[in-house]
């Protein structure tokens, strides 16, 4: 699983990192949600995590993008 994975990460990095947030996400939703029984707390922590996962996911867009230029050299 890792190799095709790994695979699929080399042929196209940018869906690979759209991937991995959107799982990411649902599964942090999924525990908010089992854990509080609601979602949405309060307003500061949406803006939290909302700035969190938008730094995530520009830090792994960096990423895939950097690795994309080494390929190509």
């Amino acid at each position: 699983m890792y190799k095709k994975w790994n695979d699929f990460y080399e042929e196209h990095p940018y869906w690979s990192v759209l991937i991995i947030v959107s799982v990411s996400s649902g599964i942090t939703i999924l525990i908010e949600y089992i854990v509080n029984r609601d979602f949405i707390v309060s307003g500061d922590f949406l803006e939290f995590g909302f700035y969190g996962v938008l730094f995530y996911t520009i830090g792994w867009l960096l990423l895939a993008r950097r690795r994309v230029k080494k390929n190509k050299k």
